[in-house]
């Protein structure tokens, strides 16, 4: 079993510092479209999350620091072509980021990012990023306050839906004489709601209770009030509640987020709270009496419309007792 043991272990030492094949990209990875490699650098590794949380660097109270982030995140690492400096791949993002609109928060070279120690507050930034395959080539890029030619630099562009950010931390590796270059996206991204259905029961008790309740099962199109095919489910616990309560008549009220024109999402929730009461009297036999549709639009968010999290929250439709 030693013997066993101390073979794997010399494998995976092996493994860990065999030198990576430069000529070829990994397969199936590609640039992202909003930040293109250096030139002549080769893809290593790639990946990222549809909607997830990243940490970027910024200025608290003068001093670097790492503030939380979400959205669609986008992860790159690229070997730099033979020779070229740290300084110059990095000249060039600072000036592709620059170009392209966005707005430094924070940039370091060598000695300021040690100064400021840099390093060790994002050591662990490429170990957290997901990756469709990992490396230990990635895992040691910024692994100790010492690494060469270390640089990094973070900055951020407005959009209609929330910031993008862009993060590029670079080092040397003395041994190949190339850059190592970590490139992370996040971009505002819109949750795709609709994937929890609150069943029957939990409605019973939310309406006992409190009320009322909040139900994010039923969708629609895209500033339309054409419900979607997955709303099915969710409109038949909806039923089903209001059929074991025969007496009880509600308000349907729809809610919108804070995007466009206020007069325009009013008679879009309106709308919406209107096609959810059809769809029960049409489709379940819920009498049209018992229910009283209402739009609302963002009068009532439950969450900050600043994020695409909170917007999400605030697109609802919610049965309220009257």
């Amino acid at each position: 079993m030693r013997t066993y043991l101390f073979a794997f272990l010399a494998a995976v030492s092996l493994q860990a510092n065999a030198e990576p094949n430069f000529t070829k990209d990994i397969a199936g990875g590609s640039d992202h479209p909003l930040v293109h490699r250096y030139e002549g650098s080769m893809l290593y590794m790639y990946g990222g999350e549809n909607l997830g949380q990243a940490r970027i660097v910024d200025i608290d109270a003068g001093k670097p620091a790492l503030h939380k982030v979400e959205g669609k995140v986008a992860n790159r690492f690229y070997w730099g072509p033979k020779g070229r400096s740290a300084l110059e791949v990095f000249r060039n993002y600072q000036q592709a980021l620059t170009g392209a609109g966005f707005k430094i928060l924070y940039s370091c070279e060598t000695d300021q990012c040690e100064k400021a120690k840099v390093q060790n507050l994002v050591q662990e930034l490429p170990r957290e990023a997901n990756w469709k395959s990992f490396d230990p080539h990635v895992s040691s890029i910024f692994n100790s306050a010492n690494q060469p030619r270390f640089h990094w630099v973070t900055a951020a562009r407005p959009g209609p839906g929330g910031n993008t950010y862009v993060t590029v931390g670079l080092s040397d590796h003395s041994d190949y004489q190339r850059v190592r270059q970590f490139v992370q996206i996040i971009e505002p991204a819109v949750l795709e709601g609709g994937k929890v259905t609150v069943d029957t029961r939990a409605i019973q008790e939310g309406l006992q209770r409190d009320g009322k309740i909040a139900l994010y099962g039923v969708t629609f199109d895209t500033n339309q009030a054409v419900i979607r095919e997955q709303s099915a489910e969710q409109l038949a616990q909806m039923a089903k509640a209001l059929q074991s309560q025969p007496k009880m008549k509600v308000f349907i009220v729809g809610h919108t987020d804070d995007q466009g024109e206020f007069e325009a999402n009013l008679a879009l929730s309106q709308k919406r709270a209107q096609a959810v009461a059809e769809a029960l009297a049409g489709k379940y036999g819920i009498p049209a009496n018992r229910m009283t549709a209402r739009g609302v639009a963002n009068l009532a968010p439950v969450a900050n419309n600043a994020s695409d999290e909170g917007r999400a929250k605030n697109r609802r439709v919610e049965l309220v007792v009257r």
